[in-house]
């Protein structure tokens, strides 16, 4: 792929029919033109070359290089947002469901993040689905131990939801590091929003070992 620009264009506008769909009623006959427009080009453009996610992030140099195991923190100011993995479903511009959060440094062990969630993303009326907020924390965590540098995978996720997530409204979710020893890595996590607190979250991260530079991708 020559350029992300057309990707980020058309997962926008994916974004946007998403929205459309799941937030506007919508007469059945422009239901029923939506669909055939959207399978004709399903049809048109599903048995293209498949893609591999690891060689997307590949194109990233400061991906590669934490994929290649080397410790590569993130030269950024408090302040400064983050590129955690922009083919993700929380915070990345080139992925068609994403939520379309963002990630700021705090300090150099703690990442924020505020947003408005759709409400496509709902699980009882007027809430936050409860495993959205789970993959966004974890993904705020990931962010987290993206910008100190290390490339560290989800051992154990643990949520108490203190109060409905609101839809609509700004929110914000927070993480921090609690704790490292060795390779793991003990994260935790706040979800707050304008009535207060409605999540806590812990997260435990084993880090890969790191490896010379020049060292294959991790697999």
């Amino acid at each position: 792929m020559s350029t992300w620009d057309a990707l980020a264009k058309t997962a926008e506008a994916t974004r946007r029919l998403n929205r459309a769909i799941t937030g506007r009623r919508i007469p059945d006959e422009s239901l029923e033109e939506i669909a055939q427009v959207v399978e004709s080009l399903a049809a048109r453009f599903e048995s293209g070359t498949e893609r591999n996610k690891l060689d997307d992030m590949l194109t990233r140099p400061h991906l590669a290089a934490i994929y290649a195991g080397q410790h590569t923190p993130l030269d950024l100011q408090a302040g400064g947002e983050i590129e955690f993995d922009p083919f993700s479903i929380a915070g990345g511009n080139l992925h068609p469901a994403s939520i379309g959060l963002s990630f700021i440094k705090e300090s150099d062990e703690k990442v924020s993040c505020t947003g408005i969630i759709d409400p496509m993303f709902a699980g009882p009326p007027e809430r936050v689905h409860g495993g959205v907020q789970a993959l966004i924390i974890d993904e705020v965590m990931g962010a987290l131990n993206r910008m100190r540098g290390r490339q560290a995978y989800t051992a154990n996720l643990k949520v108490d939801y203190r109060g409905p997530a609101p839809l609509g409204v700004p929110v914000t979710f927070t993480a921090w590091v609690h704790n490292t020893e060795g390779r793991k890595i003990t994260l935790m996590g706040l979800g707050d929003g304008p009535e207060g607190r409605f999540m806590e979250a812990q997260g435990l991260f084993i880090e890969r070992e790191d490896q010379p530079e020049g060292a294959p991708p991790a697999p």
